[in-house]
This record gives C-alpha cells, sequence and structure tokens, in this order.
C-alpha cells in the first residue's frame, strides 16, 4: 500500500537527507526531547502569569528558550491532539476509531526518524491505540525502539513522594543516557495535571495556607470557582492539590534538564514543553456530550486556569485549545524571548521536527513546517487554516479570526482584541463569515465517515505475558515499518 511515497523509499529518503545534513561530525541532527503534560492550561505555569504557581524549573527552561503564546493543540482532548503529533494530520482525517486500530498506515514522527538514524523512545502516557486495552505495548511499534508506560495502568491515580510522573521522567533519563552518543527522539509524556489530582502532602505543604483571591483570575475561571463550591466546596484546597501536583511534575523537569546539562547535550538538543490540551473541568456541561454529565469526586481539583481564555478540555474555544508551549535549543532559539505573533498547531509537530532533523516529510498531511518561527526568523502568517471539530460546532483560526458555527449559530471573534471570545462579531463582518464559512465546509466534504467500533470480543491470555491478549482474527496490525510479523500483543490506554 502507498502513502505519498512508499515505505521502502521513504526510507532510501531518510538516510540520505540525513548523510547530506550530517555529513560532518558537528552538523550531528539535533536530539529532541519533547515534555508533554496532559490537561495543563494555558495560564497554569508561572511564567504564563498564574498568580501562585510555583514552576521555577519550567520558568528558567522559558528564559533560557522562547515562550510562544499563539499555540494550538491538535484537538480538545488527548486522542485528538496525540494524533496530530505523531501524524501530522487532524484525528478527524480517519476513518477509523484512532482507539481501536491506530494510525494504519500512516507513517509517524518517530518512525520517520527512527528510518533516519535516530534511536526513539516514548515513555508514559499513550491513548493512541490500537486497542484491545491492558499489558504492554511492546517496543518497535510506530517506529518507537523503546516504550514504556513506567506503571501500571492506574499509574496516573498513585500518590508517590516523587511525582506520579518522576518514573517516566527517570525512564526517560536513562534512555537519553543510553542514546547520548547518537542522534535520539523522545517522548516524555505525563499524566500531570489529569485527573485525579491529589497530591502528596510534601508537595502540599509548598502551598500550606494559601488562599485564592478570585479577582486574580479571568471572568471564565469564575465560572470554575462557582462549580468548585458547587461540587467540591473548598476552592483553596482544591487549588493547593492542583499546584502541588504541577510543582511535583516542575521537580522532574528540573531532574531531566539538570541531566541533558550534565551530559553535555544542551548544546544540541531541542527541548520542547507542551500540553495536549486545555486544563479539564470539575464537572462536563450536560451540552458537550448531548447527555447528562454526573459529577466524579475524582475531579474535584480539576481547577486548572486558560489564563484569559474562554472554555477547556473537551470544548474547541480557546481554552481548550490554546496551549503553553516552550522552545530551547541554545544557540538557535532565542533565549528569554517571548513570541506572541507566531500562530502554529499541533499538526505541525511532524513536518517542523523533520525539517529540523534533515528529514523529508510526507505531503499529504494537514500541518506545515514552522521551524522558522521557532527558530524567531522573520514574522509570517501561517499558510495553513487551523480547522477542528467538535463542541460548540466545528472551527477554524485563520489570521486573527476564530469562527464557530454549531450549537450557538455562527459565532466570530476578532481574537487578537478579544481573546476571551466576548463580542461576536458576525453581523459586523458578513464577508469575512462567508469566506471562513466556505472553508469549514469545505474541510468537512473532505473528511471520511467515521466508520463504527468493533464488538468487544473476549480475549484469551497469551501464556507468560500477564495482561496481554491474543489478536482475534482480522485484528492485524500494519503500521510498523520494519517488514516483520505483527506484535501480538497491542494495547492502548
Amino acid at each position: 500500500m502507498t502513502i505519498t511515497m512508499s515505505k521502502s523509499l521513504l526510507k532510501i529518503a531518510c538516510l540520505m537527507s540525513l548523510l547530506v545534513c550530517g555529513a560532518r561530525a558537528e552538523e550531528r541532527p539535533p536530539n529532541v526531547v519533547f515534555l508533554f503534560a496532559d490537561d495543563l492550561g494555558y495560564g497554569d505555569l508561572a511564567c504564563y502569569g498564574h498568580p501562585y504557581a510555583k514552576t521555577p524549573a519550567l520558568d528558567k527552561l522559558a528564559t533560557e528558550g522562547t515562550r510562544f503564546t499563539q499555540s494550538y493543540a491538535g484537538g480538545q482532548t488527548c486522542s485528538p491532539s496525540r494524533t496530530a503529533i505523531m501524524t501530522g494530520r487532524t484525528w478527524w482525517r480517519f476513518s477509523k476509531s484512532i482507539g481501536w486500530n491506530g494510525f494504519g498506515e500512516r507513517v509517524t514522527v518517530t518512525e520517520l526518524l527512527n528510518n533516519a538514524g535516530y534511536a526513539t523512545g516514548h515513555f508514559g502516557k499513550w491513548h493512541i491505540g490500537p486497542q484491545p486495552y491492558g499489558g504492554q505495548r511492546l517496543s518497535g511499534v510506530y517506529g518507537i525502539d523503546e516504550y514504556d508506560r513506567c506503571g501500571p495502568t492506574d499509574i496516573y491515580k498513585q500518590i508517590i513522594p516523587e511525582g506520579r510522573d518522576a518514573p517516566i521522567y527517570d525512564r526517560a533519563i536513562e534512555f537519553i543516557k543510553e542514546n547520548k552518543d547518537r542522534p535520539f527522539y523522545v517522548n516524555v509524556w505525563g499524566f500531570s495535571t489529569h485527573a485525579p489530582v491529589f497530591a502528596h502532602p510534601d508537595h502540599l505543604a509548598e502551598f500550606e495556607g494559601l488562599e485564592v483571591d478570585e479577582d486574580e483570575f479571568s471572568e471564565h475561571m469564575q465560572i470554575k470557582f462557582r462549580n468548585c463550591e458547587k461540587y467540591n466546596g473548598d476552592i483553596n484546597r482544591a487549588m493547593q492539590n492542583y499546584l502541588a501536583d504541577l510543582y511535583a511534575l516542575d521537580l522532574s523537569v528540573k531532574k531531566i534538564l539538570d541531566a541533558i546539562d550534565e551530559m553535555g547535550l544542551s548544546d544540541n538538543t531541542i527541548v520542547v514543553f507542551a500540553s495536549d490540551q486545555g486544563p479539564a473541568d470539575i464537572k462536563i456541561n450536560d451540552d458537550v456530550y448531548n447527555k447528562p454529565m454526573e459529577f466524579k469526586e475524582h475531579t474535584k481539583n480539576m481547577i486548572g486556569c486558560a489564563g484569559p481564555f474562554r472554555g477547556g478540555k473537551h470544548k474547541l474555544f480557546e481554552g481548550g485549545l490554546r496551549v503553553p508551549f516552550i522552545v530551547r535549543w541554545p544557540g538557535k532559539v532565542k533565549a528569554n524571548t517571548v513570541d506572541s505573533e507566531s500562530v502554529f498547531c499541533g499538526v505541525d509537530w511532524l513536518p517542523t521536527i523533520c525539517k529540523l532533523a534533515g528529514v523529508e516529510a510526507p505531503t499529504d498531511i494537514d500541518g506545515e513546517d514552522v521551524s522558522d518561527m521557532w527558530l524567531g526568523a522573520k514574522k509570517r502568517a501561517r499558510r495553513k487554516s487551523l480547522i477542528w471539530s467538535g463542541y460548540p460546532g466545528p472551527s477554524i483560526r485563520e489570521r486573527k479570526w476564530r469562527y464557530y458555527k454549531g450549537k450557538y449559530g455562527e459565532l466570530l471573534y476578532d481574537i487578537s482584541k478579544d481573546p476571551g471570545e466576548t463580542d461576536n462579531l458576525i453581523k459586523q463582518y458578513p464577508e469575512v463569515a462567508d469566506r471562513l464559512r466556505k472553508k469549514v465546509a469545505a474541510w468537512l466534504k473532505e473528511l471520511p465517515k467515521l466508520e463504527p467500533k468493533p464488538k468487544k470480543k473476549k480475549k484469551k491470555a497469551l501464556p507468560g505475558l500477564a495482561g496481554c491478549f491474543l489478536l482475534m482474527p482480522g485484528e492485524m496490525w500494519r503500521g510498523n515499518s520494519v517488514e516483520r510479523p505483527p506484535p501480538a500483543c497491542l494495547v492502548g490506554e
């Protein structure tokens, strides 16, 4: 089966491009360390304006690199966001559920780099299939040399002195040490600050006595405070738990940054920190999924902050998609810089990383190469519009405009003047609305019809592989770049 180019030709092209770019030792392709938080809000870090957060390692990373303020997630929930990162295509391009089928024949960023000689690792959360759930995904999938969830299925629920993401960061450090003499790419995808957020006492102590002044937050955050009072009853305690979980994450970030520095790898290592989407709600609104959504005890402390933006996880408003994004690459990426003009998205990750690594990327993707934005070149508008589907309806970001059509009719906002999306300009700018409406309609026509999920089948345990399952007929997975029988054990989350 072919895509933009056959797998074999793609591998040859990648190797040739790597040889050209790395002909001299001093031009060795850069290493890439991708630190990915879960459900962390745009306004949750101190360097992004949170009045109480303690994130010294991430703040230091921002001073050593560039902090971007117009970075968007590839989707409003985990799977769409991570699909965009790995494939350069939006989740809605896939006719089969990613959770059940994975990426199929789509090439991934790890596969492209691995074919070009990179050591590749993925540690922590995955959440992009394929099913069935349970067990341990085998290394080698999607061009990933080493994969480790770094704990049991419920690792994200654990409360440990080092912080729940510490095992993930520790394993990533081991991988870096093992591969420091060759180019490497590593996803370090943690679980903080995904629900449940119940911090360890050692970290809670950092925020003992914290009292929240609600006036220090946007009008949109007031809605979350009222929900916190309704379902939790203690805004201060919720904030203390949430910030303590984030503080523990920051300690892990410090540990991996220190390790990179101590190994002398900083100058040739691109370190990126981002979040997969906006902060989760204490209770999801009933109208998001058109059914009653019950309050769950484990979400009582979900008081993450989207800064000045409206909405959060599960919603396409700015607060659900705008995420913190920090890039450090000494001597290449400008230090102590805030870029408030460049607009990019999770779908741009694959082509951008490939460009910086000297690897050819496929062309049939939704993303574009924004390496010039990362490197601080002359400011430019992005070439491709950003389009998503979900609540409250399909939406597009083009230059300064955000347009929606759905639950609330048509909405049009000038994000440059109205980041909180409070002033609907649909009547004032009919020509703009018409242009964006047509683009969204054309995009929707391109999307395939989503095939239904397969009925659940009872799996037979594979002897000697606790928690793994025997693949049933028709469940052959064909996403490996290596020509070999597919693994007998495939898992999701």
